[in-house]
């Protein structure tokens, strides 16, 4: 895939409004498509301010959406470029982010918690069908989209995605720290079970209103993790046994003994069999909205 130049850009297609993020090479807005009223949020990279690192991750990104087709992946609609800048045109996500729902509600409801970890599930149970790895989920790429019924919860950010099998290790350091599994932070080699120690953060997240090793500093996080400083649960809060197993297989330091993805889509928390995935099936839990809408 070539990102040269294009002398006109398209992106006359569409009126942008408000911003909705921007991050170190790149802002996002919300869009609208001008013939057919749509709205889109328009990920504007700046090229000049991409390294040949970031410019081989936006390529896989794209390509990696362009692949990915799931109701609780963040969709690809288009992707353009002009001399300057590179436009990836996703699905607009219109109740915001997971990290700002929790901050909005201080911590969640194990139900809730529930709720959004089936979806994530579903999610990374498809990716890991087609061996892609996510490595750097969080509850900020973790999108939310209110529906008359429901909200569904989309994976988004796949710039440190990438194709990895079951038992492939990979080197490269990756993601956020206060997310990122123990191993990579040691820079050690690493699997696709990274991936399961990033869910167990957001699910004490989402728990707990902050993630296990939440410190003032890098220095104090890092000093946390690489020192395997016990995780515990808050002595004023309480979850069900299934829970508390689910979360304490996640967190695991050593991923050899951490949960496998088998065990992880069979766990009796998620209880993913009685879960539907078809357009209607998520309105068995409209008592759980209530907490959140």
């Amino acid at each position: 895939m070539s990102l040269s130049a294009s002398a006109t850009p398209k992106i006359t297609d569409y009126d942008l409004l408000e911003k909705l993020g921007s991050g170190s090479y790149a802002t996002v807005y919300k869009a609208k498509h001008r013939q057919s009223s749509t709205y889109h949020a328009i990920k504007c990279v700046l090229k000049s301010s991409l390294s040949n690192t970031s410019t081989d991750n936006l390529v896989t990104e794209i390509k990696l959406l362009k692949s990915l087709k799931n109701k609780f992946i963040v969709g690809l609609d288009d992707f353009f470029w002009d001399d300057k800048k590179i436009y990836i045109v996703l699905e607009y996500c219109n109740a915001g982010n997971l990290s700002n729902f929790i901050k909005s509600k201080k911590a969640l409801p194990e139900s809730t918690c529930k709720y959004f970890l089936r979806q994530l599930a579903i999610a990374v149970q498809y990716m890991r069908s087609n061996d892609i790895s996510h490595f750097d989920l969080k509850p900020q790429n973790l999108l939310l989209t209110r529906t008359a019924n429901n909200v569904l919860l989309k994976v988004a950010d796949f710039g440190f995605a990438q194709h990895l099998k079951l038992g492939e290790i990979n080197f490269t350091l990756k993601g956020s720290p206060l997310y990122m599994a123990p191993e990579i932070i040691s820079k050690q080699q690493y699997d696709a079970t990274a991936d399961l120690w990033s869910i167990g953060v957001i699910l004490y997240e989402c728990l707990f209103g902050k993630a296990p090793y939440s410190s003032k500093t890098i220095d104090e996080l890092l000093f946390k993790i690489r020192n395997h400083e016990r995780i515990a649960i808050p002595s004023n809060t309480r979850i069900s046994d299934d829970c508390h197993d689910f979360l304490a297989r996640l967190l695991q330091h050593n991923p050899k003994k951490r949960i496998t993805f088998q065990e992880f889509f069979e766990h009796n928390f998620l209880d993913l069999k009685t879960f539907p995935t078809d357009g209607v099936g998520i309105l068995g839990y409209k008592n759980v909205y209530f907490i959140f809408i």
